[in-house]
């Protein structure tokens, strides 16, 4: 037995130094790989300049703005100079730096740096500006077609107003809004006649800051809340707001007429009402076609006084006649009608400047002398042009030369037009005498007054 054991251990002790031999043999080869390290193998790229982009911007106090890291080596880390004004996070996120400026009373420089993980560091300087403020809410206000409470009916009008304000509180004039429908059955006022209503409008605030849209709800719009949208243009800050647009299926209220209110219309001179200026008008709701007509009939012409259509129009020309709140009667195919304190009114009245007085022509009577050899029986006449007429006539005679039964006659009295003749006529006797018989004179009806003479002369 112990014969047969030698031999087993020798065995596997050769075994082992075999095995042993291996494992050397394939470390000096690389591990295995079967060859060294590729040295034909591309070089990682090496990264461009550090930049935070854009180096200069303005950021108004809270109003998100974001600046872009390109370059350098990640991970990359922002600091900021003033982190009470604009704080950011040290950590650098994908490239991105998010700022949200604090409300500050006056423009505030701040400079953000970004360092990356090589040591390099871009820098960029930013101004934080006191951004005006729109108070976080918007009002809006039914225009008075609606019974149900302050909500907008389906075919119904209404206002939606914002105030944009300065830090201080006062409000800010001459500010641009833009005002936009979110969601809902509605549509904005315009000020273009050929499109009237629209997605989104831009106004500007008044005097004290504010701004208002005109709303109008689409006919037979659902009950829903209608979502509407402010934004300060300049500085981006904006307000959201919702309100309850009612279903209304019966009942005037649903009719609407644009332009509301009263439309003035002002003459040329203090003395005139315009002649020949037009005013279009839109009618919304209820159930086309529509039956329009002035409720002072002859002051205004009427073109399209039956509206096809819902959101048709209608014009209203002026005629010169002077008038105060005309209102039109509308009516739509179911008998429904715009209540009087809803329905537009039209005012035709003088202007402000004075009138210019009309100057009329110098008067003249041709020819301005007349001679004849014997007035016995004789017709002279005279031709009257320019002044204002009718005109008057008359004849001075000479006593000398003419006795008063010998008067003559005057025809027509009076001459009612220019270019119109004038006949003097002497009796057949007793003779008249020779030399001036008299002047004959004419007067317009002018302001002054102008007046013409000639005379009239008999040889012996």
């Amino acid at each position: 037995m112990t014969e047969n054991r030698l031999p087993a251990a020798w065995l596997r002790t050769l075994l082992a130094l075999f095995a042993t031999a291996g494992v050397l043999a394939l470390s000096a080869c690389g591990g295995g790989s079967g060859a060294p390290n590729n040295p034909y193998a591309p070089t990682p790229p090496v990264p461009g300049p550090l930049t935070v982009l854009p180096s200069t911007a303005i950021v108004y106090s809270g109003v998100p703005t974001t600046l872009t890291v390109t370059g350098g080596v990640a991970p990359f880390f922002a600091f900021s100079s003033n982190s009470a004004v604009l704080p950011v996070s040290q950590s650098v996120a994908g490239g991105s730096i998010l700022l949200l400026g604090s409300n500050v009373a006056a423009d505030t420089g701040v400079s953000i740096s970004v360092q990356d993980s090589a040591g390099a560091i871009s820098t960029a300087s930013i101004t934080v500006r006191p951004a005006p403020l729109l108070p976080n809410l918007i009002t809006i206000t039914s225009n008075g077609d609606c019974s149900v409470g302050t909500s907008l009916c389906s075919g119904g009008t209404g206002t939606a107003t914002v105030v944009v304000t300065n830090p201080g509180g006062g409000g800010i004039p001459g500010r641009q809004v833009r005002f936009d429908v979110v969601s809902g059955a509605y549509a904005l006022q315009t000020n273009n006649p050929s499109s009237p209503l629209a997605s989104t409008v831009t106004l500007v605030t008044d005097a004290n800051g504010s701004a208002s849209a005109g709303i109008v709800v689409n006919v037979n719009a659902p009950t829903q809340i209608a979502t509407l949208r402010a934004t300060d243009v300049t500085s981006g800050n904006q307000v959201t707001g919702n309100f309850l647009i009612q279903q209304v299926t019966n009942g005037s209220a649903i009719l609407s007429v644009i332009p509301t209110g009263t439309v003035t219309i002002d003459g040329p001179n203090d003395t005139t009402c315009s002649s020949g200026v037009s005013v279009q008008y839109f009618i919304y709701g209820g159930t086309p076609p529509y039956t329009v007509a002035a409720t002072f009939p002859g002051v205004v012409s009427l073109s399209n006084s039956v509206v096809l259509v819902n959101g048709g129009s209608f014009t209203a020309t002026t005629n010169g006649a002077c008038f105060v709140n005309m209102q039109f009667a509308i009516t739509d195919a179911t008998g429904r009608t715009i209540p009087g304190g809803s329905s537009p009114l039209l005012t035709n009245e003088v202007g402000k400047a004075a009138a210019t007085p009309p100057v009329s022509p110098a008067l003249t009577m041709s020819p301005a002398t007349a001679t004849a050899s014997a007035c016995a029986g004789k017709t002279f006449q005279f031709v009257i042009v320019g002044g204002t007429p009718p005109y008057s006539a008359s004849i001075a005679v000479n006593p000398q030369t003419d006795p008063p039964t010998i008067l003559p006659t005057l025809k027509p009295t009076p001459v009612t037009t220019s270019g119109g003749i004038l006949s003097v006529t002497f009796p057949a006797a007793p003779p008249v005498p020779g030399g001036t018989v008299g002047i004959v004179t004419i007067t317009d009806t002018s302001s002054p007054q102008k007046s013409a003479s000639s005379t009239i002369t008999c040889n012996p």
